[in-house]
């Protein structure tokens, strides 16, 4: 045998022994889930594998193997998120958006009294209009709701609105929000997403929507708000 070659079996050798002992390390840990799906916690759990782990799962249970570090990492997450799923109520509001304009341009003048004045912000006017709800749905986190917005009068756009999925985590509410428009010819859908805290009113998007009259074409657009909370069982 050559040196080269001799040099070669050494490595390969000692290669082979460090793949020995870091599969060694990396057991297989079967892990039963309690409260959620597979399907639930994998997205969320992967992000954490170190190079080289491997993480799945079916019926039930997960199948990780990784060093026992890293396996401990993933039980501390999973046991934050393998939780029964929590009944959340989402209030919906929807705003025209011309005459919400308004009422902020209203609201940014100067209230004068005797010498003194105070500001009156378009923040403390949204505040004031939150007050009205127009749709509330119930669902459990990670469900699916849809938040209807309208139908047109053409007989071209069907229907629109949001498909919304509520998660809660570290005390904020983490918004996925699907804008679904059905046509005669094709549906757009146009994913997002939007962090907010419970019982606050936030944003999600507008709609247009458009009506034939007498011959003359109307728009209307819309802000769409949501509030998502928490109900007691």
């Amino acid at each position: 045998m050559t040196r080269g070659n001799l040099v070669r079996s050494v490595l390969a050798a000692a290669l082979a022994c460090i793949a020995h002992v870091a599969l060694a390390q990396q057991a297989l840990e079967i892990i039963p889930l309690k409260h959620r799906t597979v399907d639930q916690v994998l997205p969320v759990l992967r992000p954490l594998l170190e190079p080289g782990a491997t993480l799945s799962g079916s019926r039930g249970q997960l199948l990780l193997r990784a060093s026992p570090a890293n396996v401990a990492e993933i039980q501390r997450a999973l046991e934050a998120i393998d939780r029964p799923s929590r009944r959340l109520q989402i209030s919906v509001r929807l705003d025209d958006a011309l005459e919400s304009e308004r009422r902020e341009v209203r609201a940014s003048g100067t209230i004068s009294n005797r010498g003194a004045s105070a500001s009156v912000s378009a923040e403390e006017a949204r505040r004031a209009a939150a007050e009205r709800v127009d749709q509330r749905l119930q669902v459990l986190e990670g469900g699916h709701a849809f938040i209807f917005t309208g139908r047109s009068n053409d007989f071209q756009e069907r229907e629109s609105g949001f498909e919304v999925v509520p998660r809660l985590s570290g005390g904020l509410v983490h918004l996925e929000i699907a804008q679904q428009r059905e046509t005669r010819n094709q549906g757009q859908r146009l994913v997002t997403s939007v962090t907010t805290r419970p019982g606050e009113w936030v944003e999600i998007g507008a709609t247009a929507s458009s009506a034939a009259t007498y011959g003359a074409r109307a728009v209307a657009s819309r802000r769409v708000w949501v509030k998502v909370d928490e109900v007691a069982n």
